[in-house]
């Protein structure tokens, strides 16, 4: 009872003691910048392999060029985070996916595979151009209690945004392909569409968000809370910095490298795995399986809202065991029903966790957080390249079950590493709260 009373208590914070005023400009660009995410994916599966007939490499390539752009952006878009204006790299960020999404275009006109391949890598150093700096915007405008859920509304938008994106790109697709099937102009026409939208969003980003309005604590000097660190910092440099704080930053980026490549070495072949071992109808896997992930979306501030009650430590242990069981079964389920049921769990399990994480490091430093963001986009850009690649090699010499039993022991294998790298770290944030208070 006392739970569910504190729980209702907190659902009816204002706003204001939660966001800055111009929050929502923020969030605004996610719909707009997102609208082309899953069509994108579709259409270059099915383009490059079914309607110019090139290899399955190919387009394995095509992703890899999203891929590299994204590695070598966060190679130096974390300093520039730190350094310069946000607002103007979030546009900037934006205006390159809008360039991206036009050469996309004109090189399917031209079916330039070359083309494709550069597109894919201007869209790689654009996008990450774009996120960085929005996160770190979106840590400065939320309070530290309710930052979770600040960035479980940026998922919501990008839910929403793929959705409306998905509904008018395959409706412009589909009636395209049945009046002027041969007129790639048409058929295509919905990708020029979402380069305005992020034409859009940037222009728009930089006349409604003010990158000076931060969020301010009433009754709390954070400000001095953040001074006070730097001091101890300063003061400890050549005993407890050295020993406790890289410490902490080598176990707990170890984690989350680690966590990189394992979430590479599985989840690329969930939908995989549904079509060898589930259901081999293709069409009927992806009406189960691509809602499981929206859902989470669509649900995602509901649960920003639940990571920030909940005990940091205590969720990321509970959350890693659980998440490993939910894999056991996913690979044991007999029917697409409890497979797609089992998916949103485990979507539900990690969307939660990352929020937790999100938080955690956001409030790891002021100063350098631009930086931490773009070390964990590095990991998680090298995961998506080494993971992928060792999963393949166990499920074609060991076994398709092989890969998911892998990752169950390495996810149980972090927990320890993430608690020891967050309390090693924990009397160094520059906005700290008390654990002992939350679930």
């Amino acid at each position: 009872m006392q739970l569910s009373l504190r729980f209702k208590k907190q659902s009816a914070i204002p706003k204001e003691q939660m966001f800055t005023s111009d929050f929502n400009s923020v969030i605004f660009i996610v719909l707009w910048n997102s609208l082309g995410f899953f069509f994108i994916e579709f259409i270059m599966n099915y383009l490059i392999y079914i309607v110019l007939g090139y290899p399955a490499y190919n387009v394995g390539l095509f992703f890899s060029f999203i891929t590299l752009g994204g590695l070598i952006s966060n190679s130096f878009i974390g300093y520039l985070t730190d350094r310069f204006s946000k607002r103007i790299l979030v546009m900037l960020g934006s205006f390159g996916r809008g360039i991206s999404y036009f050469g996309l275009y004109v090189s399917i006109i031209l079916q330039s595979l070359i083309g494709m391949y550069i597109s894919a890598f201007l869209l790689g150093l654009g996008a990450n151009a774009f996120w960085n700096p929005l996160d770190a915007i979106i840590s400065e405008k939320s309070s530290k209690y309710h930052r979770s859920s600040a960035f479980g509304k940026r998922r919501f938008a990008l839910g929403m945004g793929m959705v409306l994106g998905t509904v008018v790109g395959f409706s412009i697709f589909s009636m395209a392909n049945f009046f002027t099937p041969d007129n790639p102009f048409l058929v295509y026409g919905a990708i020029p569409l979402f380069g305005i939208s992020n034409f859009y969003a940037g222009i728009q980003f930089l006349r409604r968000v003010d990158e000076n309005k931060k969020f301010e604590y009433a009754g709390e000097q954070i400000e001095a809370k953040i001074q006070s660190n730097s001091v101890l910092l300063s003061k400890t440099s050549k005993r407890n910095l050295n020993t406790i704080y890289f410490l902490g930053i080598i176990v707990l980026f170890s984690g989350f490298f680690s966590a990189s490549i394992n979430s590479g070495i599985y989840r690329p072949f969930i939908q995989t795995y549904a079509l060898t071992n589930i259901e081999t109808n293709a069409e009927l896997v992806a009406w189960f399986y691509l809602p499981t992930s929206l859902l989470g979306s669509l649900i995602a501030p509901k649960l920003g809202t639940l990571a920030d009650r909940l005990n940091t430590y205590k969720t990321i242990a509970i959350a890693s065991l659980v998440g490993g069981f939910v894999t056991w079964f996913i690979i044991n389920s007999a029917n697409l029903w409890i497979f797609a049921i089992l998916l949103v769990v485990d979507n539900t399990i990690m969307l939660t966790v990352s929020f937790v994480f999100i938080n955690f490091l956001s409030r790891l430093s002021v100063k350098h957080r631009g930086k931490i963001f773009a070390a964990i986009g590095i990991f998680e850009s090298i995961g998506m390249i080494i993971g992928p690649f060792l999963g393949g090699i166990v499920w074609e010499t060991i076994s398709p079950q092989t890969p998911f039993i892998i990752s169950i022991i390495v996810e149980w294998s972090l927990i320890p590493l993430f608690i020891v790298g967050m309390r090693l770290l924990s009397p160094y944030l520059v906005e700290s709260i008390d654990e002992k208070s939350k679930s």
